[in-house]
């Protein structure tokens, strides 16, 4: 570049000039790094390089710029400057390389250049023109050439090799380029008013620096598949702000004409949709696919707003209609209000820059209702109708209007809320199965805590082999009626303590006078325990003539053959348990099934912190080690004493009880999702940018 060019005015405010000096350096740093990448001797053209490349930034973020004819014949100037005369072939070769780094950099090119219009305070930017777009990257490549001690096929091998590297790496560049700015709190401008300010971000306590809202994100993202519409029909850039203001009011005689023919167009093609056959839905065998109409199928003229509208709207319903998560009854439900919806975006442009635009919203709550909904479900469905019924109503009301559209919202509102306490209620049967499972398990625990402290005060085997065989059973049976505070379980854990005491050797008058007076009633309670767990009478008489035994021993004073020290249990082999707290099970009763999946053991310690989901929120997860599409069910409820939730789907014909880290393990994983949040219209705005791309 020339050295004469004087370096550009800063940015009007100090915060703004300092984000500008980020990016410039982020830009020079990662290029010089991929550059150096290449070798071939190159290594002593680097600073040269990194010089040109700063230079072609300052020039193009110049706050005076050159409109964009002067300024790329300056540029080019200064490249022919640095290659000499006897080199024009290589500058050729340097013009080729910037059309290829354009298509290489894709929508993070273009979505950095829609963040230095903000950065900058402009309202256009020729592709050309991004500070740090391709242009200023072979400034950097004119300055290699003119230093590089080579042929000129030398060189040309050079910048082959270079060419790669950049193709293969800016986009990642430029992602990263961006992920600086917005975190910076620079915004594209389409999402901003004309004078928009650029200044220091503000973070609500707690939130994680560089987050951002889905919404916002999303709008930005329709914002820039427009851009790129907009650029691929010819059309002049659209000054910030002015996606609020309605087509109508700005055109002149003619376009009105125009407009007006073109929605009269779109009345006949709904109207003969609507006639056509299978279009209400009477012989769904007949029913075509939807389809994203275009603004070839009008047969409309390139290059116009009308046009840029419909092509639009045709790339996000062609998104929804390509989308693996919506039934396909659905998608034609949606597809009938694409028309409608078409007419509005024609005569609002706010459709586009609002993300809580009604008729966004009503795309997004029609999916929303949807949510859970088996891909085969048909017309017959009784959600698919209410969802049908409520598009035809807003089908045949005025087109767009404001009262309409809330009106369609209040009651799909209605619809989803009716429908989630509906599946709560469906589930209230398969949760009382879950308590009732767990707390078996807290029992159990119970009852194997107290028979472990009761087997090491025991010193006699045939009152171990009770205990274990039989009393531990009463004691789980007690917990689970009434808790470990509840009487039943009070008085029964007094059972088994004095049934381990009546067998101890009894050496003074007041222990025999005491076990004299117990042995009747301590008899009475043992049977009425066993009663409880359905022991026989035949069953238990072996033990009770050996408790005699053993009772009339104690009185005596004597000792019990075979008696272990005590502290020293006999030794025992814990049955497992139906019960038990790792791996899955199937529960069922009364018709119901659910399945039950718990962390293994050795997993117990996991944090029961959450990722971003809670009771309310339809989860597509999986179920872990079974081979199966993902499920896709509400949560419907959370165990207050342990980490269990409910997921349940009407259409499943069962429910899924886990631990709530493991579906927490899965959200992190991405393998599972909160669905009930996506906002469908502008997740579709983002994949046909993406795709577009």
């Amino acid at each position: 570049m020339p050295d004469h060019q004087p370096p550009p005015p800063p940015p009007a405010n100090d915060y703004r000039a300092q984000v500008l000096l980020a990016s410039r350096n982020l830009f020079q740093q990662r290029l010089r790094k991929i550059v150096g990448e290449a070798g071939g001797n190159i290594s002593g053209c680097l600073d040269a390089f990194s010089r040109a490349v700063g230079k072609a930034h300052d020039m193009l973020a110049s706050a005076q710029p050159l409109d964009g004819f002067d300024e790329a014949a300056s540029l080019t100037a200064s490249r022919l400057t640095l290659i000499g005369d006897d080199d024009l072939e290589v500058g050729i070769r340097l013009t080729e390389i910037t059309t290829h780094l354009r298509d290489a950099g894709g929508r993070a090119l273009w979505r950095s250049r829609s963040l230095y219009l903000t950065l900058l305070q402009r309202s256009t930017m020729g592709p050309d023109d991004n500070p740090v777009g391709p242009e200023a990257i072979c400034e950097g490549l004119a300055a290699i050439c003119a230093q590089y001690d080579g042929s000129t096929e030398q060189t040309f091998t050079v910048l082959d090799r270079i060419e790669d590297l950049l193709c293969r790496d800016l986009p990642a560049l430029y992602d990263e380029i961006n992920d600086l700015l917005t975190k910076l709190g620079v915004e594209p401008t389409q999402a901003q008013h004309p004078g928009a300010r650029v200044t220091a971000p503000t973070r609500a306590a707690g939130e994680q620096p560089g987050s951002s809202a889905p919404r916002a994100a999303s709008s930005n993202a329709l914002l820039l598949l427009q851009d790129v519409l907009r650029h691929r029909s010819g059309l002049p850039q659209a000054p910030a702000g002015d996606q609020a203001a309605p087509v109508i009011s700005l055109l002149d005689g003619t376009a009105t004409v125009m407009l007006e023919n073109v929605l009269d167009r779109l009345t006949a093609l709904e109207l003969r949709s609507t006639l056509s056959p299978g279009a209400a839905g009477e012989d769904e065998g007949l029913a075509p696919a939807p389809r994203p109409l275009k603004s070839s199928d009008l047969d409309l003229p390139l290059g116009s707003a009308e046009t840029l509208t419909l092509d639009t709207m045709a790339l996000i319903f062609e998104a929804i209609f390509e989308s693996a998560d919506l039934p396909e009854t659905v998608k034609g439900i949606i597809g009938r209000l694409q028309i409608p919806l078409l007419k509005l975006a024609i005569v609002d442009p706010s459709l586009f820059a609002n993300s809580e635009h009604p008729a966004r919203v009503l795309i997004n709550r029609m999916a929303r209702a949807a949510v859970g909904l088996p891909l085969n479900a048909n017309r017959d469905h009784p959600l698919c109708k209410r969802i049908a019924d409520l598009a035809t109503a807003l089908h045949d009301s005025q087109q767009g209007s404001s009262e309409a559209l809330g009106e369609a919202l209040a009651k799909l509102e209605v619809l989803i809320g009716e429908r989630d306490q509906a599946v709560r209620e469906a589930a209230s049967g398969h949760i009382r199965l879950v308590v009732a499972h767990e707390q078996a398990i807290a029992a159990e625990e119970a009852a194997e805590n107290w028979l472990c402290a009761s087997l090491a005060r025991t010193r006699s085997p045939e009152i171990a082999t009770f205990l274990e065989r039989y009393w531990v059973r009463v004691m789980a049976a007690a917990a689970q009626a009434g808790g470990t505070d509840g009487a039943r379980w009070q008085q029964d854990s007094a059972t088994g303590g004095e049934l381990i005491w009546s067998v101890q050797p009894k050496q003074s008058n007041e222990e025999r006078k005491h076990l004299a007076g117990l042995a009747s009633s301590l008899i009475k309670r043992i049977g009425s325990g066993l009663d409880e767990i359905g022991i026989s009478r035949a069953e238990r008489l072996p033990f009770l003539n050996r408790l005699f035994d053993l009772q009339t021993a104690a009185l005596r004073g004597q000792a019990q053959d075979g008696a272990r020290p005590a502290g020293m249990p006999p030794e025992r082999r814990r049955p497992s348990s139906p019960a038990a707290k790792s791996g899955a099970r199937l529960l069922a009763r009364d018709g119901l099934q659910v399945q039950y999946l718990a962390l293994p053991d050795e997993q117990e310690h996991v944090a029961r912190s959450s990722s971003g989901w809670q009771v309310g929120d339809w989860l597509r997860f999986s179920l872990p080690e079974q081979e199966q599409k993902p499920l896709c069910g509400l949560c419907c409820w959370q165990s207050p004493s342990s980490p269990t939730i409910v997921l349940f789907n009407p259409d499943w014909g069962f429910a899924v009880a886990m631990p709530r880290a493991l579906l927490d393990q899965q959200v992190r994983a991405g393998r599972a999702q909160v669905v009930s949040g996506i906002a469908t219209f502008d997740i579709a705005a983002e994949r046909a940018l993406h795709l577009l791309a």
